[in-house]
């Protein structure tokens, strides 16, 4: 196993964890919070939902349901849904909230026993497939052009990389609001810890970075892709990309870097 050198430490240890093995560890562990389980839509997933309403009135999947932030909103449109999740405990809240849509406990990396061409749209909210490191992304969308059929749509969000230069380190993760900054203070000892075992896997590469963000209390690595980097993702998965809209539901047009919105939401197609 290659050695690395933990920041600080001084001394030399074993591979460094991996970005989804680390990612999925939190995950399982999540339990139903306000974050996700309170039923506001952000204005680009109200947008996305209005415009392709037709396509979600058939079999829809919803990839990490969470606590059913968005299932809400999708149990009245789809014709069937099914949500997945890799924590056990937000699966059974989805249950109890929704029993009239199918959940699992299933991580997204394995997505195997669904049948070729089960669904019509497939749905991956809070850039849920940022935990993903880029060559597991790359099969999650093969696999996903496996689950749909012919024509068939996807709508998720993903971490923008024209925002990368804003991630700040804990120290510099504090808010004007003085109760939110109080709030990061008590957090703060468990930050600087989660910090200082992750950040020596971030990536940096020429189309996206992997970065330890303020998520969780930096807790977590994600993707970050720019708009035009991401289209040319899906094109290369056989998927033509449909729109792309910042947080407050504007087209980002191609050729834009969208800065100051952290997160895009897209639309695709299968086309072959």
């Amino acid at each position: 196993m290659l050695a690395y050198r933990d920041r600080g430490a001084g001394a030399l240890q074993q591979s460094p964890p991996h970005q989804n093995e680390v990612n999925a560890r939190v995950w399982e562990r999540m339990r139903p919070q306000h974050l996700y389980t309170r039923g506001r839509l952000r204005a680009a997933e109200r947008v996305l939902f209005e415009r392709y309403h037709a396509e979600l009135s058939g079999r829809v999947l919803e990839l990490g349901c969470g606590g059913g932030r968005i299932t809400g909103h999708l149990v009245p449109l789809a014709g069937s849904l099914t949500g997945v999740d890799v924590s056990g405990q937000m699966v059974a809240c989805c249950q109890r909230r929704y029993a009239q849509a199918h959940f699992e406990r299933r991580d997204i990396r394995d997505l195997s026993s669904f049948q070729t061409g089960s669904f019509e749209a497939i749905v991956a909210g809070f850039s849920v497939i940022d935990v993903l490191d880029d060559p597991q992304r790359k099969r999650l969308l093969d696999e996903l052009h496996r689950l749909l059929t012919r024509g068939g749509l996807v709508i998720f969000s993903s971490h923008n990389l024209a925002c990368a230069p804003l991630v700040r380190g804990p120290l510099a993760s504090f808010s004007w609001n003085p109760i939110r900054s109080l709030n990061r203070l008590v957090r703060l000892p468990r930050a600087l810890r989660n910090h200082r075992r992750l950040a020596c896997l971030e990536q940096v590469h020429p189309d996206y970075r992997i970065l330890n963000d303020v998520a969780h209390d930096h807790s977590m690595l994600h993707y970050y892709i720019s708009r035009d980097g991401q289209q040319h993702q899906l094109e290369q998965h056989r998927f033509e990309l449909l729109e792309c809209l910042d947080l407050d539901g504007s087209p980002v047009p191609a050729g834009a870097d969208a800065f100051g919105c952290h997160e895009l939401h897209y639309a695709a197609r299968r086309v072959s």
